[in-house]
């Protein structure tokens, strides 16, 4: 673990669809040890529009991508700071895996290890974790730069905690760990939002199961969960 090469990476988009979006940033940021340098960073000609909603989001706009390089000039430079890599790393990596190609490395997600390792965080967005963890430097919300900067603080926070928790420290385990459920104590919406699980009728809990085909993968696993400790009960 030590040893690992980390490349921490953000991207910035048209929108939330990885079939009609696409990028209008990237940014790569290097964790080596203890040491955290930047690798690669650039505005995305799209090729397209940017929508004023999500312009609103990462405040860049059609004037400033129209002279910057498309997707196909930059993946090469990208490329080459990848296969130097362990591990590629992001915050929400489902999200950004599914605006980039598949570089055939394995990838470790912040925010489901610090919903692992920090139950008790306010929240585990980004910018939260950075203010939470007391971390002062100079970062750009919601840009990728500023958001690979934050989340390489917040990576090295992570590697201490998990060695602190005596969990077996290697890549492979901690992507593991990562990727395991993560037990939801209160519902996230509905006629219960806010209630805790476990005080919500069976009844229910069996609707929302069988009727909600979007369910989030944690959420339909706790609710399984919930449910078979109730049987039990009855039991």
């Amino acid at each position: 673990m030590t040893q690992a090469r980390f490349l921490v990476i953000d991207t910035e988009t048209t929108g939330i669809d990885p079939v009609q979006d696409t990028l209008v940033e990237v940014s790569a940021m290097w964790l080596i040890g203890k040491e955290i340098a930047p690798a690669f960073s650039s505005l995305v000609n799209p090729e397209r529009p940017i929508p004023p909603q999500s312009s609103g989001v990462h405040h860049i706009t059609d004037k400033m991508v129209q002279d910057a390089p498309t997707w196909d000039k930059l993946l090469p430079e990208l490329q080459t700071h990848i296969e130097k890599t362990h591990v590629l790393v992001a915050h929400n990596a489902a999200f950004d895996r599914s605006f980039l190609p598949d570089f055939g490395k394995p990838w470790l997600c912040t925010y489901r290890l610090a919903r692992h390792l920090w139950p008790d965080a306010p929240d585990h967005k980004n910018q939260t974790l950075r203010y939470w963890l007391g971390l002062e430097f100079e970062a750009d919300a919601h840009s990728a730069a500023g958001d690979t900067l934050v989340t390489a603080h917040v990576l090295l926070y992570l590697l201490q905690a998990y060695r602190e928790k005596g969990l077996l420290s290697t890549i492979g385990k901690l992507i593991e760990y990562a990727n395991s459920p993560i037990e939801v104590i209160k519902m996230p919406f509905g006629k219960y939002f806010g209630v805790p699980l476990s005080e919500i009728p069976v009844d229910y809990l069996q609707w929302v199961l069988n009727n909600m085909n979007d369910l989030d993968t944690d959420l339909k696993w706790t609710i399984r969960k919930q449910l078979n400790r109730q049987l039990q009960q009855v039991l």
